[in-house]
C-alpha cells in the first residue's frame, strides 16, 4: 500500500487518489497457478516495459480475473472503453461458447491442477492402451478357440502317438500284436492253397467269428474284405481282388456261412447281413450276436440297459487291460487313416497297410476273445454271471435270429456311418 496521492491508472488512464497495490508479472503467474482456483488459467498478459504497473482498484480486479478465470481479454492503454469493453468482450465469448456448456461445467466442477494438459494427454493414452489391451485379449481368446477347434487333430495325433508308445513298451501288448501277426493269413486268390486250406478248416470248426469291411458298407456299399477267425487263425479274404462269385460260390464260403451246424459270432450283425444278402445272395444262419449277449448278462444281473453298447464299451467291460489298450490303439490309428484318406476308401486300397491289416484281424480276434470271456467252455455259467440261466441263452439266440433280417428287409438301405435314428440305437427288449 502507498500513500494517498493523485495517481493515474496505467490501464484505463483514470485518475485515482489511493494506490491499491503494485502487481508484478511474477505475482500474476503465482495467482494464475493457485491450486484453489476452480478455473483453468489463461496465459499471463505480455510484460510491460517496466517491471511493475500502477492500477486502480477496478483494473486491478479485472487483471486478477484475466489471470485466474482465463475468460477476460486483457486491455491495453491504447484501447478505449477500459474495463467496460473487456466485460463486453467476455460476454460475446460466453455467448459464442454456449454449445460447450457441458465442457465448462465439467472444468468448473473439477479441482485445478497445473499439469491439467499433461493429465488429459496421459488419460487419452491410458484409454488407448486399455482399448489395445481389450483387443489383445480378444485376439488371445480367438486363438484359444482356434486351437481347441483346429488344433484338435494335432492333439488327437499326440494322444495316438503316446498310446502307441505305451502299447509298444508293454510286454503283454507286444505279445498280442505278435499273436495277431502270426495268426493272420491273407488270401487274395481262390485257387491258392491258402484258400483251399481255409475252407477245409472252417468246415471242421464248430464256432467261427465273422466280420467284414467295405466302403460305406451296406447293400449298396461293396464288401471289400472278409475276416473269419477260428482258434489260432485269422483269415483275411480279399473279396475285392478275388471277386464275390469266386469267394462265395466257387470257393464254397456260402455253404459255410449258411450252415446251421457252425455257430457264427458277430457284433451287431445287421449291417453285415444286409450287405451279404443283397450283394452276394448269402443268408447268415445260426448267429450269436455278442452285443445282445452283453446286454442280456447285464439285464440278468438286474441292470437296466436301454441303448446298444459299442464294441469298445463291451471290450472295456470284458477283456484284460492289455487287450483293451491294443484295441484302443489300433482303433485310433485306423480312425485317423479314415480321415486322411480321400472319400474314406481305406478298405478299397491295395495293398493293405500294416495297421489296416492288423485292425481287420483284430475285429475277428476280439470276437473270439469276447466269446471266451462271456461264454467260458462254450456256455454262460450262472456262477460267473448271476441270474443268467438257460432261458436267457435261448432269448439271446432268438433275438440274434431276428436281427439277421432287421436291415435286409428294409426298403430304404441303411448305410454305414449314415444318420442313425433312436430306433437303431435302442437296445431291443428280449
Amino acid at each position: 500500500m502507498g500513500k494517498k496521492r493523485k495517481l493515474i491508472c496505467s490501464n484505463c488512464q483514470a485518475p485515482f487518489k489511493k494506490t491499491t497495490e503494485t502487481i508484478s508479472s511474477s505475482t500474476v503467474m503465482m495467482i494464475s497457478a493457485s491450486p484453489s482456483s476452480s478455473f483453468v488459467a489463461a496465459p499471463p498478459p505480455p510484460p510491460s516495459s517496466s517491471s511493475s504497473s500502477v492500477l486502480c482498484k477496478a483494473c486491478s480486479r479485472s487483471r486478477i480475473g484475466e489471470s485466474v478465470g482465463g475468460s477476460l481479454v486483457p486491455k491495453t492503454s491504447t484501447q478505449s472503453g477500459g474495463f467496460a469493453t473487456t466485460i463486453q468482450t467476455t460476454t460475446r465469448n460466453n455467448n459464442n461458447n454456449n454449445n460447450n456448456s457441458n465442457r465448462f461445467a465439467a472444468l468448473a466442477s473439477s479441482s485445478y491442477s497445473p499439469n491439467r494438459g499433461e493429465a488429459s494427454v496421459s488419460d487419452e493414452e491410458g484409454s488407448k492402451n486399455d482399448n489395445l489391451g481389450i483387443k489383445r485379449n480378444a485376439k488371445k481368446k480367438k486363438k484359444k478357440k482356434k486351437k481347441k477347434k483346429g488344433g484338435g487333430e494335432q492333439n488327437k495325433g499326440n494322444t495316438t502317438n503316446t498310446l502307441k508308445m505305451n502299447v509298444m513298451k508293454d510286454s503283454e501288448c507286444r505279445e498280442i500284436l505278435d499273436e495277431l501277426d502270426e495268426q493272420v493269413v491273407l488270401i487274395d486268390s481262390y485257387t491258392s492253397e491258402a484258400f483251399t486250406q481255409c475252407v477245409l478248416e472252417l468246415k471242421r470248426a464248430k464256432v467261427i467269428a465273422y466280420d467284414c469291411e467295405g466302403v460305406r458298407l451296406s447293400r449298396t456299399g461293396k464288401i471289400t474284405l472278409l475276416q473269419i477267425a477260428i482258434p489260432k487263425k485269422i483269415f483275411l479274404i480279399d473279396v475285392m481282388t478275388i471277386g464275390g462269385k469266386e469267394v462265395f460260390i466257387d470257393g464254397g464260403l456260402k455253404d459255410i456261412i449258411e450252415s446251421e451246424e457252425i455257430l457264427k459270432l458277430a457284433y451287431d450283425v445287421r449291417m453285415d447281413s444286409d450287405a451279404l444278402f443283397h450283394q452276394h445272395d448269402v443268408v447268415l444262419k445260426n448267429v450269436l450276436d455278442l452285443q445282445l449277449l452283453d446286454i442280456a448278462i447285464r439285464r440278468a444281473a438286474g441292470g437296466r440297459v436301454e441303448h446298444l453298447p459299442s464294441l469298445s464299451k463291451t471290450v472295456s467291460r470284458r477283456l484284460t487291460n492289455a487287450e483293451i489298450l491294443v484295441c484302443e490303439d489300433l482303433k485310433k490309428r485306423v480312425k485317423n487313416m479314415y480321415t486322411s484318406v480321400e472319400d474314406g476308401d481305406l478298405w478299397a486300397r491295395r495293398p493293405l497297410i500294416d495297421d489296416a491289416r492288423r485292425y481287420a484281424a483284430l475285429d475277428a480276434w476280439v470276437l473270439m476273445k469276447l466269446d471266451q470271456a462271456m461264454r467260458p467252455n462254450g456256455t454262460t455259467a450262472p456262477h460267473l454271471f448271476p441270474g443268467f440261466d438257460a432261458s436267457w441263452n435261448e432269448r439271446v439266440l432268438d433275438a440274434s435270429r431276428k436281427r439277421i433280417d432287421e436291415y435286409k428287409d428294409k426298403e430304404i438301405p441303411i448305410e454305414q456311418g449314415g444318420k442313425r435314428t433312436a430306433e437303431m440305437t435302442q437296445a431291443p427288449a428280449f
